[in-house]
């Protein structure tokens, strides 16, 4: 199958998100529009996109129809993790009840900054100086729909190339699991990214890499009688 990046970040050309780089969510749900594909985990705020495990395992899920859309796409995020909106809803009218009395700015959720709070509540078509008790039924659910279904619009993959592994290769069909020597030539033996094996975040590429660097010198020596 042909190779094609894996595990990489996303630009947002001209977002305003942009401006906050640095902010880090330590719990959202990232996916693609019109996919089923999501991913969960830290988030982190960069000066041309996002990135952070999040991103980058659903840049792994995705990484084909990315590259086949050519890295444009629409992202979007729930900002609660794995709450859905009704339970957001109740969060935020229990927020506006305690808060009549204070603008909106100033109280926020504890996971999120103040910076990336006033860039949802703009998002969300709310003015930062309002009160709680102003805003209303229709300004609680558009803020919902931003919490929990926040659009952007993705236009490449991070800008320095730093894609850390590869979508694709030699079909696992064509070796044999248990040595990885090539069903169809004898003395021939894969692993590594040559195959067809890529995992998300977190050190499974490299487990991957050193499991399968083992299990091909092991069936080597066995076979060739090194051993």
């Amino acid at each position: 199958m042909q190779p094609v990046p894996s595990l990489f970040s996303v630009c947002l050309t001209k977002n305003n998100v942009t401006k906050l780089m640095g902010t880090v969510v330590n719990d959202v749900t990232a996916g693609l529009t019109g996919t089923k594909l999501r991913a969960t985990g830290p988030l982190l705020i960069t000066h041309w996109g996002m990135s952070g495990p999040a991103i980058l395992r659903l840049s792994s899920y995705a990484a084909r129809i990315l590259h086949d859309a050519e890295y444009k796409a629409e992202l979007w995020i729930n900002w609660f993790g794995d709450m859905n909106e009704p339970e957001v809803a109740d969060m935020i009218s229990e927020m506006a009840a305690e808060n009549k009395q204070k603008q909106i700015s100033n109280i926020y959720p504890a996971h999120l900054n103040s910076r990336l709070w006033e860039h949802l509540l703009t998002q969300s078509g709310l003015k930062p100086e309002m009160r709680w008790a102003e805003l209303g039924s229709k300004g609680r659910n558009r803020l919902v729909a931003t919490l929990t279904n926040d659009r952007y619009r993705i236009d490449g993959k991070n800008k320095f190339k730093e894609e850390f592994v590869t979508c694709g290769g030699v079909a696992l069909g064509n070796i044999s699991a248990k040595t990885l020597e090539c069903k169809s030539h004898e003395g021939l033996y894969f692993a590594g990214e040559v195959l067809d094996v890529d995992a998300v975040t977190g050190g499974f590429n490299l487990q991957a890499a050193w499991t399968m660097g083992y299990v091909a010198a092991k069936s080597v020596a066995e076979k060739y009688g090194t051993l």
